[in-house]
Order: C-alpha cells, then structure tokens, then sequence
C-alpha cells in the first residue's frame, strides 16, 4: 500500500502554483502602500471651518459610535504618532493595520463558525463604544 502523500496547495484568494508566494508580497506591498497614501494624505487635508464632526449619531445626540476617532486616528498616524492614534480609535488602528493582510494570512479556524464570528464582531464593538464613551467623558473613566 503506498502511502499518500499531502499536497500542498496556495491558500485560498491567491494565484494557485509557484507564483502564489509573489502574487501575495505583491498584494501586500501595495495595500501597505495604499493605506500609508490614504494615512498621509488624511493627515495633511486642513478644511477650514470643518464642522466638529462628521459622525452622524454624535452630532444628533453627542454619544460617539464605535467608529468615532477614526479620522483623529488616521491623521495622528500621519504625523507618526501612533499612541495619540490609539487614543483616538484603537478599533481604527487596528483596522488600518490589519487591512493589507486580507486574504494573506489565513482566518483562524473559529472564523467559520458564524455564532462565534458574530460574537467577536460584537464584543469588539461593544469595547470600542465603551472606549470612545470614555474618552469623550461619559463613563466615569476619563482616557486623556
């Protein structure tokens, strides 16, 4: 009986065979270049008399999203203040350093479990929220 060996295979979203390795540096490099334009370029945009915010939910009732601090986030990472970044939306840099690795690095396994995929989107959220409530000063803990 001969045994099986297992093959090798690229993983999913990239090019199958010898290139898939390049296809995906490639990829990277340039999603790493696309957010560090889309960083660079948010933080050196100066609107005058920008209205305080652009969230729609805190101008209409001042209570921050999960979302509030992303554009804050953007720009002080503009200026390569990560730590002022991170006080305004740690959601915000985490989604920006996570983005050029989509379909690189592959998902954990619990990914596919939908229940559980839904829980994490949530808490991660739910986290954000209480971030931004306590750095606009609406939790009794005060961020900055």
């Amino acid at each position: 009986m001969a045994s099986v060996q297992p093959r090798f295979t690229a993983p999913r979203g990239v090019l199958a065979g010898s290139g898939w390795l390049h296809a995906s540096v490639t990829r990277l490099v340039l999603r790493l270049g696309a957010v560090a334009a889309a960083v660079l370029a948010t933080s050196a945009v100066h609107i005058p008399g920008r209205p305080p915010t652009v969230c729609v939910l805190r101008a209409l009732t001042g209570v921050p999203c999960p979302f509030c601090g992303g554009t804050t986030a953007a720009v002080h990472l503009g200026h390569g203040d990560l730590a002022g970044a991170l006080v305004a939306s740690p959601l915000a840099v985490l989604l920006l350093a996570s983005l050029p690795f989509l379909d690189i690095i592959p998902k954990p396994a619990w990914w596919g479990n939908r229940r559980a995929r839904r829980a994490f989107i949530v808490l991660g959220l739910a986290a954000s929220e209480l971030w931004q409530l306590g750095r606009y000063g609406l939790l009794p803990v005060h961020l900055q």
